[in-house]
């Protein structure tokens, strides 16, 4: 990262007061993250969104917990403008909390990210003070398989949206779906992906490598309960190991770039290189990491930091956008085009020759 002073004006002078206000809405924050982390756990949102409308005392009823506290919990939402009032008691979901924080197959549905930071970020976070002693990491894959599980919820919404709209939008690869193509899944996690493009595409064929154990024995269970073992098919893998060469007409890398080591980044985009057949496609979707001092506080890059900080000790290094193009002309993609995706996240298309 450069160290070079943002160009344009200087920013203007704060106050001690302002400053004190930006720590206190950062507190707020994590306030709030714990709030919707209780109100998904404990049912609550679920619970409005069954009634419609609802009173504290109908919520503890329904659900069977402590009244006093359900109202506490329902007005605090409503500050922090999760539910609305509706009259003196009652309370609804805000818009489109619905879609964000109850319906799970939603793209836009954000409320397991928010469990994943409740119950493994907390504990991560609060580590990292030793951690920051000795370099040490604690890997996605030592997390478990509840965490591997629950990041694979995570991620079900956007799966669905880039198997039906972002992948087949790419120049090319639409017909290639409808034809029947043979499809690789570098990093494959549960399987979500490679199942979403098999339901949408139904002559498509895919593969799925992942290192995680623990993914890789989820995609098996969850590829068979969906009647597609027939047409997906998982594999355990490490660093570089092989797939058969030219076999596949498209690649993806599903939020899997910024987690492999960066030592082997390069053998594994060269693997998949090998792997894909001339004219082949990849298609990637991970954050970009700033590139200068100066872009840490653009909006494009808020999530990419956020990553970047919360996954600092799982050992993923989010890249650069030069990084990032370095690694894919490096194993010999060409033609390579970049796309922002929801203000959070970058697509990256690149074609072997």
């Amino acid at each position: 990262m450069t160290t070079e002073p943002a160009t344009g004006a200087a920013p203007q002078a704060r106050t001690a007061e302002q400053q004190a206000a930006l720590v206190w809405s950062h507190i707020r924050g994590f306030h709030a993250t714990h709030l919707m982390a209780t109100g998904i756990e404990a049912g609550l949102f679920n619970g409005i969104d069954k009634r419609g409308t609802a009173t504290p005392a109908q919520l503890a009823a329904d659900l069977g917990l402590h009244a006093p506290y359900v109202t506490t919990w329902c007005r605090t939402a409503c500050a922090y403008e999760l539910l609305d009032a509706d009259g003196p008691q009652a309370f609804r979901l805000a818009p489109f909390m619905r879609e964000i924080l109850v319906a799970s197959g939603d793209p836009r549905h954000i409320g397991a990210y928010v469990t994943v930071m409740q119950r493994f970020g907390g504990p991560d976070l609060a580590d990292h003070a030793r951690l920051y002693r000795t370099g040490g990491v604690f890997t996605f894959q030592q997390h478990g398989r509840d965490f591997s599980d629950l990041i694979a919820d995570t991620t079900g919404g956007l799966q669905t949206f880039v198997a039906r709209r972002l992948l087949p939008g790419v120049p090319g690869v639409r017909e290639r779906l409808e034809a029947g193509c043979h499809l690789l899944d570098v990093g494959c996690g549960a399987g979500g992906l490679m199942m979403r493009i098999a339901q949408a595409w139904p002559k498509v064929r895919c593969h799925g490598v992942d290192v995680d154990a623990h993914g890789i024995a989820a995609a098996r269970a969850r590829i068979a309960g969906a009647g597609l073992a027939e047409r997906v098919t998982v594999a355990q893998v490490g660093g570089e190991a092989a797939q058969d060469d030219q076999a596949f007409d498209v690649a993806t890398m599903f939020e899997v770039l910024h987690e492999i080591p960066v030592a082997d980044r390069a053998g594994v985009l060269a693997q998949t290189f090998r792997a894909l057949k001339p004219g082949g496609i990849l298609f990637v979707l991970d954050e970009t990491y700033p590139s200068t001092h100066a872009d840490l506080r653009k909006p494009d890059h808020a999530f990419s930091v956020q990553t970047g900080y919360n996954e600092l000790t799982w050992g993923n290094v989010v890249p650069t956008r030069e990084e990032q193009e370095a690694l894919l002309t490096g194993a010999g993609f060409r033609d390579i085009e970049r796309t922002m995706v929801a203000g959070m996240f970058t697509t990256l298309t690149a074609r072997k020759p």
